[in-house]
């Protein structure tokens, strides 16, 4: 985990380490027997993103703002022009066996002499916050900077491996749990910079894959629902700013 800043000082990036996951299953069949339109893949919901920073003024005078976008909205993490569940959508270049986003089976695919085919499907993700590193304090007269002084980020999210077969029908094989986490405090300089003060927890956490579905109450039933909101539009949201007259929110 590490956190970066812009060359041009206007924000901290919080970036973490990417995180891939690679499976394939064994379709076992009579010889040609007609196994076109399987699909294999990874489907990921994010139900928690905490996301909020404060900011404090040079001196108590000039104020203090809390700025959030902290939510528990449950997320479809997926292409956004997308119509499928996937994590990975489907494109030309995933219509054959593969070890490359999602697998769906040409039609016409059969089962080989061998009795068995092999289907693979890969993910990878990189989450990625930041923050700027000043917000204008307009309860303030003069509307002074306020500086960049803690932030907090934590994204946790479910990734499930899913095979669909001919007719629809979704069937969860495995999946694991996994989250990433950055909290640091920052120092606004007499030159006027800010700098990286203090990593409380810069983490990124992967449980083990387990068999089947979770059956997670925070979101057992809808892990195919297209309904769902997706991931970016959800972080994209307007923040939210509460500003204070002296340093009672920084």
């Amino acid at each position: 985990m590490r956190y970066v800043a812009d060359p041009h000082g206007d924000y901290f990036v919080f970036d973490s380490p990417s995180i891939s996951a690679t499976a394939s299953v064994i379709l076992a069949g009579t010889v040609g027997e007609d196994v076109g339109n399987w699909t294999l893949g990874f489907v990921q919901l994010k139900y928690i993103g905490t996301n909020h920073a404060r900011y404090r003024g040079k001196t108590v005078r000039d104020g203090s703002v809390f700025v959030t976008g902290s939510n528990k909205t449950l997320c479809r993490d997926t292409d956004e022009n997308s119509p499928e569940v996937w994590y990975d959508p489907l494109h030309a270049a995933y219509q054959v066996p593969g070890d490359c986003g999602t697998t769906r089976l040409a039609q016409g695919t059969v089962i080989p002499p061998s009795k068995s085919l092999n289907v693979s499907a890969h993910m990878s993700d990189q989450p990625r916050r930041l923050w700027r590193t000043k917000w204008s304090n307009t309860v303030v007269q003069g509307q002074p900077d306020n500086f960049l002084h803690y932030a907090v980020d934590e994204l946790l999210f479910c990734t499930m491996l899913v095979a669909q077969d001919p007719a629809g029908t979704f069937h969860m094989l495995k999946h694991f749990y996994w989250n990433v986490i950055w909290e640091h405090t920052f120092r606004h300089q007499t030159t006027g910079h800010v700098v990286a003060d203090r990593a409380i927890r810069l983490q990124q956490n992967v449980q083990r894959p387990h068999d089947g579905n979770p059956h997670d109450s925070k979101f057992s039933g809808k892990e195919y629902d297209l309904s769902l909101p997706i991931s970016n539009r959800v972080t994209r949201a307007p923040l939210t700013a509460v500003y204070a007259h002296d340093w009672a929110q920084g």
